[in-house]
């Protein structure tokens, strides 16, 4: 019975070997088989997240759903193939050298490794985008590694939770386990071989296949020469046939996936995104958004002439539109249908009067008869003529003037300016006009100090001050504490910016600040990095010095991050005080121990220099700077006054490094605004680090009004960025709002006369700081050279009527005007539209209450957002931001 048991065993593994041995393709199915399920894994899982990172859960639909996996699996069938393929070309190899006793373990070794690491390359990419997407909705690109390679120094400055450990930790030891399950099946079962068959083989006929058998056969001796003539042809055509079969797997096929996705929605095209081929692709599956550039602005301008000469002067095509600047930058029509026309084709295109532009009518603007001029005799009634009699009155006539589209981004009611191309942002500003909001009491002969400080995570609801009493969306909590007492002293007699509007992370604050451009859109890179010593810049550094000022930049931050060590220096300051510098100084002067910096005393962070040295280290520079001025006015040289940029850093994530004496001082009580709260310590340490760097700023400003310096310097303060701490140290960017919107003044001690306490309700932006600047202490002669988007705060405007633009790279694009904020994709079709004083967290979309005609001007200000964030991206990646061409 044994015997017979153990005849069948063995009768039924012949079988199966049988079975195996006559199915060469099951290597191959493995493969395909293996990977492609592990592709729909992962996919399912991480599906919702992906939908939410470019829309909403309300377009997670089944459509959605079934064309994103649909798409995934083409695509993922594109990268298995490129797998199996080199596993065969591999197995291929491997058998060159034979199957010796003595080599057969180092070929399994050998095979392992190979298989382990050939999965490994193609699956790492696509898993980790996935951890990625779940934890953080971010996506992976090669630019991460490259930029988590450069800043190595600082990763361990990366804020990464626990829970954010563990699941990382938990995906990256399934995935191993995984790789190495596939190595060890390729390694160990012989039917995993992929040499003994091929694809290709699928297009072959039984007489091929006989025929290509017959080719190998040499042992019958010499062959016919009319037979060997037929089999030499017909094996050209099997090998042509599967040449052609290897070129539509490996190269025509992909050539349809990439084509699908291209003709994909961008919600589809994201969501069904396989990383490990877009990146073999050079970023070619991504969608791409077309935006074209703008129709030319037709705008309407009021000429004070009579009625007569304004219809006279329409038809002659030598009469110039405007005697303004205007004329440099526009044409005039030759008669009034060509005006109609491209009236109508600007509004075709959305552009008429910059969207958010009211053209001006002439019946608003017009004059009355009765009240501008001489009018006919009374008549005896009032009653309408058909045809209104002749008068040689002169009214006001309104011309209608073409600018470039380019205008579209500059406040060209207020700018002097002159374009230095046609389709760049590249000009020369010579000056400002217009009514004033506020007026600054400023002297060419004794040119005031500038600093522009930029505090670390300054958002702006920390201050009560600019949130106001109401406090409309409750961020206080129903309670009277301030945060930041220091800041709202000086605000309160200053011009406080309340709505002014940042686009995330650091360095984007310096190229919004100092050069008023919407910062380079990437999640990875920012226009600082590497330095960009290539790449010219005209901003407030170059501003000043053109008007003679000593440019100086200081910082508590180490600055070797993002390549600020050298993009500083290189683009116009003369001077660059870091955190070495820093150190240097308070060890010689300050009587701070080498020791002090991480040991007991914690003077330092691992980012730099806590604000209280560093804030001392700069005052102590304005009053030795200061005293040399007055030494140099005293002998009759020119003043050489200063411009100065001072960024904070204590108050940067994780909150927790603080100095000694600090964390031992009482504090004030802010459990008001944590109690209850999910990441309650977090905001315990936020708000305390946030009141350290409110008070060494407050000890600065005081010192230097008691110095006499205060009423000698035009001081800018802003938020670099926000910070969500109530959302965690994770992603604190989540909470969008607390992100951009920050906190915002203007000082000018003696200087601002009857608008001191000014509060500037409507929407702002950093990039405005340069033009408002320049406005306040005059431009140099001959103008200076920008290509920024901002406009002078010292003139008026309508309110609501400005449009400002603040992003997020990691999360959303939003256009703000005046307090409603739309926040939108800069691919797919999400938009919501919020208040942002009232609806601070995003609960109430405003979007559905809307008339057909609002939601298309929204949409509108969308496409000029997504249109200048394409400009600056282009002209950065060229380098070509101050170029006539690009």
């Amino acid at each position: 019975m044994s015997k017979s048991s153990d005849l069948q065993r063995q009768m039924r593994s012949m079988s199966v070997l049988q079975w195996l041995g006559s199915r060469p393709w099951l290597g191959w199915a493995f493969v395909y088989a293996f990977v492609l399920s592990l592709f729909s894994i992962y996919r399912c899982m991480a599906l919702k997240p992906l939908v939410m990172m470019y829309a909403s859960a309300k377009d997670l639909t089944a459509a959605v759903a079934l064309r994103a996996l649909g798409l995934g699996f083409l695509e993922d069938v594109v990268c298995t193939t490129y797998l199996a393929t080199s596993l065969w070309v591999f197995d291929c190899f491997k058998g060159l050298i034979g199957h010796q006793d003595s080599r057969r373990l180092a070929g399994r070794f050998v095979t392992f490794t190979v298989s382990w690491l050939l999965f490994v390359a193609m699956m790492a990419p696509f898993v980790a985008d996935l951890v990625l997407v779940r934890l953080r909705s971010m996506r992976f690109t090669f630019d991460l590694v490259v930029m988590a390679i450069d800043e190595r120094d600082h990763a361990k400055s990366v804020a990464v939770s626990s829970s954010e450990i563990s699941d990382a930790t938990l995906s990256v030891t399934e995935f191993l386990l995984v790789a190495t399950f596939f190595a060890i099946v390729r390694t160990w079962a012989a039917w995993a071989e992929l040499s003994t068959w091929n694809p290709t083989r699928l297009v072959l006929s039984s007489d091929d296949s006989l025929l290509y058998a017959a080719l190998g056969e040499s042992k019958n001796g010499p062959t016919p020469t009319r037979q060997r003539s037929s089999k030499q042809i017909g094996g050209c055509r099997q090998r042509v046939k599967q040449s052609l079969v290897a070129l539509a797997g490996l190269v025509l096929f992909p050539v349809v996936v990439v084509a699908i996705s291209c003709t994909s929605t961008p919600l589809v095209a994201y969501s069904a995104l396989n990383t490990t081929l877009n990146e073999l692709f050079a970023r070619g599956l991504e969608p791409t958004l077309d935006v074209p550039v703008a129709a030319p602005m037709v705008v309407e301008d009021v000429v004070e002439e009579s009625v007569e000469d304004a219809d006279s002067s329409s038809n002659d095509d030598s009469e110039p539109a405007d005697s303004s600047d205007k004329a440099e930058n526009s044409q005039t029509n030759s008669d009034a249908n060509s005006r109609e026309s491209e009236r109508e084709a600007s509004q075709q295109n959305g552009q008429e009067a910059l969207g958010e532009t009211k053209a001006v009518n002439v019946s608003e603007t017009a004059t009355p008869a009765s009240t501008s001029a001489p009018t006919p005799a009374p008549t005896p009634a009032p009653t309408p003529a058909p045809t209104p009699a002749p008068t040689p009155a002169s009214t006001p006539a309104v011309k209608r003037v073409t600018l470039p589209w380019i205008e579209t981004f500059i406040d060209y009611k207020t700018e002097e300016h002159t374009l230095l191309g046609e389709n760049t942002l590249h000009r020369r500003t010579t000056g400002f006009k217009g009514d004033l909001a506020f007026d600054v009491n400023v002297t060419e002969e004794d040119p005031p100090n500038v600093l522009v400080i930029v505090v670390e995570a300054f958002r702006y609801h920390d201050s009560h001050y600019l949130v106001g009493e109401e406090d409309p969306s409750n961020l206080f909590k129903g309670s009277n504490i301030t945060i930041t007492p220091n800041f709202d002293k000086w605000a309160k007699g200053g011009i406080a910016l309340r709505n002014f509007w940042s686009s995330w992370r650091t360095s984007r604050s310096v190229e919004s600040l100092m050069f008023a451009q919407l910062p380079y859109d990437s999640v990875t890179k920012s226009g600082m990095t590497g330095g960009q010593q290539s790449t010219k810049l005209a901003g407030l550094p170059q501003l000043y010095s053109a008007k003679g000022y000593e440019t100086i930049f200081t910082t508590g931050c180490l600055t070797d991050y993002d390549g600020w060590d050298s993009f500083l220096p290189t683009h116009g300051f003369d001077t660059v005080w870091s955190r070495n510098e820093m150190k240097e100084i308070a060890e010689k002067e300050l009587g701070i121990k080498r020791e002090d910096w991480d040991g007991d005393e914690h003077r330092g962070l691992n980012w730099g220099v806590h604000d209280d040295l560093s804030f001392q280290i700069l005052g102590d520079l304005m009053v030795k700077k200061t005293k040399e001025q007055q030494e140099r006015v005293a002998r009759g040289e020119p003043k050489k006054p200063l411009f100065l940029n001072h960024y904070t850093i204590s108050s940067h994530v994780d909150y927790k490094q603080r100095p000694k004496w600090y964390d031992e001082a009482e504090k004030p009580d802010f459990s008001a605004l944590y109690k209850g709260e999910k990441y309650a310590d977090n905001i315990k340490n936020y708000l305390e680090m946030r009141y350290f760097a409110d008070v060494e700023m407050g000890k600065f400003l005081d010192r230097m009004a008691a110095e006499g310096i205060l009423n000698d310097t035009i001081i800018v303060i802003s938020g670099d960025h926000g910070q969500g701490p109530e959302f965690g140290n994770d992603v604190p960017e989540d909470r969008d709002v607390s992100a951009t919107r920050v906190a915002g003044a203007i000082i000018a001690e003696g200087r601002l006369g009857n608008a001191s306490g000014m509060v500037i309700d409507d929407a702002t932006e950093q990039y405005d700081i340069l033009n408002t600047l320049a406005d306040m202490t005059g431009v140099p002669d001959g103008g200076f050279e920008q290509d920024g988007v901002g406009r002078s705060l010292k003139r008026k405007t309508q309110f609501g009527e400005r449009t400002v633009y603040s992003n997020n790279p990691t999360r959303k694009m939003s256009v703000v005007r005046g307090h409603l904020r739309l926040r939108y994709e800069r691919m797919t079709d999400y938009v919501l539209l919020h208040n942002a004083d009232t609806d601070h967290d995003m609960e109430n979309d405003l979007l559905p209450g809307l008339s057909d005609a609002e939601r298309s001007g929204w949409l509108s200000w969308r496409d000029k957002g997504r249109l200048i964030n394409s400009y600056y991206t282009k002209h950065w990646e060229k380098r070509c931001l101050l170029d006539e061409d690009c």
